[in-house]
């Protein structure tokens, strides 16, 4: 049976950005089981009261038809300063499976903290989050991302972000980027300059 995961940021013992998690959960509980009823995260699971509230946490659910599991586990966040383009146009990874041996392929033997996946011609995603780039104040993501990450989604939404074509011509144009996950919100002060961005 396919297997899928959730990754959720927990601040001050509270789920964040759950409506969002809860949509991908049970979108993906739809296309591949054909379940129609909405299971809601916050129901399934309980924060354990002895969690620090000075620190972060990560949820990690792992999910079929049902919540099969889920942990608390506390948040070290990776640095990601420098991105390797790669290519690939034929990874698939639409939905948040468990089983991640696509992208890790990708992965070795490259000389930079990630990789930043090139498909048909158009940016993708990093490894482990979705891209956002800097032109002047603005700000844009890939149209097409490997996966539509909860964070991606909630900016586009809040209009602080716009989905665009970004082909690898075009990176030079943008002034910097940040990338963004579940666990990484949109920070402008964490921007760097696309010039880490070996090609």
């Amino acid at each position: 049976m396919c297997r899928f995961i959730e990754t959720i940021l927990v601040k001050n013992n509270k789920l964040e950005n759950i409506d969002y998690h809860n949509f991908r959960l049970n979108k993906s509980r739809y296309d591949f089981f054909k379940l129609s009823d909405i299971l809601k995260i916050e129901n399934e699971i309980s924060v354990p009261d002895e969690l620090n509230k000075n620190e972060i946490y990560r949820c990690r659910i792992i999910y079929s038809d049902v919540i099969e599991s889920y942990e608390f586990i506390p948040y070290i966040k990776k640095e990601i300063k420098t991105l390797q383009l790669v290519i690939s146009n034929t990874i698939e990874y639409n939905y948040k499976y468990e089983n991640r041996s696509c992208i890790e392929l990708l992965k070795k033997d490259i000389d930079a903290d990630d990789i930043l996946i090139l498909k048909n011609g158009l940016i993708t995603d990093t490894s482990i989050a979705n891209i956002v780039f800097r032109k002047n104040d603005d700000w844009f993501t890939p149209r097409i991302p490997l996966l539509k990450g909860t964070q991606r989604a909630k900016l586009i939404d809040e209009g602080k972000i716009k989905p665009i074509d970004i082909a690898v011509k075009d990176i030079h144009a943008f002034d910097a980027f940040v990338t963004i996950n579940a666990l990484r919100p949109f920070c402008e002060m964490e921007s760097l300059s696309c010039d880490f961005i070996n090609m």
